[in-house]
């Protein structure tokens, strides 16, 4: 049993918006489920609510509530348990993974058994969401930094230059498999070859040389630097090597850089083109909104507002996400957005015949381009440079333990939703499941929304035609 405890929401949503959220001026809201131990306390005025996890099969739960010692309710709920689909959702969800920011908050060194710790269990914790594929910072991850700043190292690989030589010291990187084994995590995300938004430059490597250990590559280096470049040959061999052998290259995905757009399209190309060869036979996927570079990205993965703008050129994407410039009618998980705009994802995605989904912030807990650190507890926009709650959906607790939110536990109900219907489908076939979830035809990406209860009540019914066909 959850508190449902209130968390400030400073940019709630833009100046501009659709509709489909609870305010549109800075509030306190309902978000983070703090664990209750004993009795639940409520002040007197604001949003108040519990939150409680059923453990099934039962068939069924008594609720009482008590003031002290006067029995103020006391209701008994029947309970039809439908049998759990016997395989998760046949989607990737990825999630962006910012090792950086737990050591930064939590003030550890990183890698230190504090910071294992953290990151041990926020791993954990994006499992129980559904995710199936994590960022691994084999380097630092070239992501949300400032032109010209560093984000904390957080690098798995000991890597050692032996003459012309890379030597690649794997030791932490095979805690961290483990680590995501434990959690039932079996795919991995390897940073970014090049720096975001341009590919103009080298990510943040430190390598021991002559014994000393130093950046040798950053923001100071090309991304066509020739001594980066043989860098790369030898360590994208090295990590295909690797994870060939311990998860399988199917289960490892590769990325040049974030979102390419008319203004750095030029220089994408370029550092595509220098690690083709490389990457052969390897997944390679890379976030986009603009259908006409489609071209040049071997998958892309498509923010949700932008899909109808591919369709028109003939495509329809098998990748999707959404982050903060997703805001307007469009599924999201905002602080201030009404529950069904985060879980109806799941059903946007089986309609769609998406493979896979991705978000930027489970866990960033810096300001804007890494500015500075900020505490979540207070400040849940980043500083300002996106809509509350876009940065994190878990918070770091004490004892290196998250702490859960609604938002986590609703996109865990539309991965839920998503594998329902996928189990359906084998039963009924594909379009009585969509007679049930989309009666109206009009479920799409930003269309077919409808009230919570009436989501609930075709989740039922998709519940009874799995039970029936059983």
């Amino acid at each position: 049993m959850f508190d449902v405890d209130l968390v400030a929401a400073q940019v709630p949503c833009w100046k501009e918006h659709s509709d489909g959220y609870i305010v549109d001026a800075p509030a306190l809201l309902p978000d983070l489920l703090r664990p209750v131990f004993g009795a639940s306390r409520a002040t007197h005025i604001g949003w108040h609510s519990i939150w409680v996890d059923v453990t099934l099969p039962a068939e069924r739960i008594t609720v009482t509530v008590w003031d002290r010692d006067t029995k103020l309710l006391e209701q008994e709920i029947d309970v039809t348990t439908v049998a759990r689909p016997s395989a998760a959702p046949s989607v990737d969800v990825m999630q962006w993974f910012h090792a950086d920011c737990l050591a930064t908050y939590y003030q550890v060194e990183t890698w230190s058994e504090e910071h294992w710790s953290a990151i041990e269990n926020q791993v954990h914790s994006a499992a129980r969401m559904g995710t199936t594929m994590l960022l691994t910072p084999v380097w630092t991850p070239p992501l949300d930094t400032e032109p010209g700043i560093n984000r904390p190292t957080t690098q798995l690989l000991d890597i050692t230059l032996d003459g012309s030589r890379y030597l690649f010291g794997h030791e932490r990187l095979d805690r961290w498999l483990g680590i995501l084994k434990d959690a039932g995590i079996g795919k991995v995300e390897v940073p970014h070859l090049f720096t975001q938004w341009g590919a103009t430059r080298a990510p943040q490597i430190r390598v021991v040389v002559d014994g000393e250990e130093r950046e040798l590559f950053g923001w100071h280096t090309p991304a066509l630097d020739p001594a980066f470049q043989d860098f790369l040959s030898q360590a994208v061999a090295f990590l295909i090597s690797y994870f060939d052998e311990r998860i399988g290259r199917e289960n490892t995905v590769f990325h040049i850089s974030d979102e390419p757009n008319e203004d750095h399209l030029d220089t994408y190309v370029a550092a595509k083109a220098s690690v083709a060869g490389l990457l052969e036979g390897c997944r390679v996927l890379d976030a986009l909104s603009h259908p006409e570079y489609a071209e040049h990205v071997a998958t892309p993965i498509v923010a949700t507002d932008a899909v109808p703008a591919f369709r028109a050129e003939g495509m329809e994407p098998e990748w999707v996400y959404h982050c903060v410039a997703q805001s307007w009618d469009v599924a999201n998980r905002f602080i201030a957005q009404e529950g069904i705009r985060t879980r109806a994802l799941g059903w946007q995605m089986f309609k769609g015949k998406a493979v896979g989904f991705l978000h930027w912030g489970f866990n960033f807990y810096y300001a804007q381009l890494s500015r500075r650190p900020i505490d979540p507890f207070h400040d849940t926009s980043a500083g300002g440079g996106f809509i509350s709650g876009d940065p994190f959906i878990v918070y770091p607790g004490p004892k290196f333990e998250p702490i859960e939110s609604q938002r986590h536990r609703l996109f865990a109900e539309a991965m839920a939703d998503l594998a329902v219907a996928e189990q359906a489908e084998a039963l009924i076939g594909r379009e009585a499941v969509l007679a049930i979830i989309d009666p109206d035809g009009d479920l799409d990406y930003a269309a077919g929304w409808i009230p919570g209860d009436q989501w609930l009540t075709r989740r039922a019914a998709l519940d009874k035609a799995v039970i029936d066909a059983s």
